[in-house]
């Protein structure tokens, strides 16, 4: 069974959506947020490969994972016996600047909405 690890900036971003969830919606939201995305992270050790390639999606090099909880992506990686979660984002968060520092919006697509 691989070996699960957090990132620090994991810890801080599932931090934040405690806070965040906490403050909008009741601590008792926050409780089961939290423990939706630890459940779903605990699920990595016995099926590391359950998320699919970013790489398939974004068209750019990468071994990152995802798997999707509501509104928030997991994004890992598989290391030897590792799986390191790498970041816990939320939906409407540029996950692409983020994580490689590109933009998620080409100049090709400003100019085809018009921007």
């Amino acid at each position: 069974m691989p070996k699960l690890i957090y990132t620090p900036k994991a810890l801080d971003d599932l931090q934040g959506i405690k806070t965040y969830v906490s403050r909008q919606f009741g601590a008792d939201r926050a409780k089961i947020c939290v423990r939706e995305i630890a459940t779903t992270v605990r699920q990595l050790e016995m099926f590391p490969d359950e998320g699919p390639c970013l790489q398939d999606l974004i068209e750019y090099p990468t071994d990152y994972h995802y798997l999707v909880v509501k509104p928030n992506y997991i994004f890992y990686r598989i290391e030897n016996d590792t799986v390191r979660v790498i970041r816990i984002l939320n939906e409407k968060q540029d996950f692409l600047q983020i994580l490689f520092g590109i933009s998620s919006i080409s100049e090709e697509g400003e100019d085809y909405w018009g921007d």
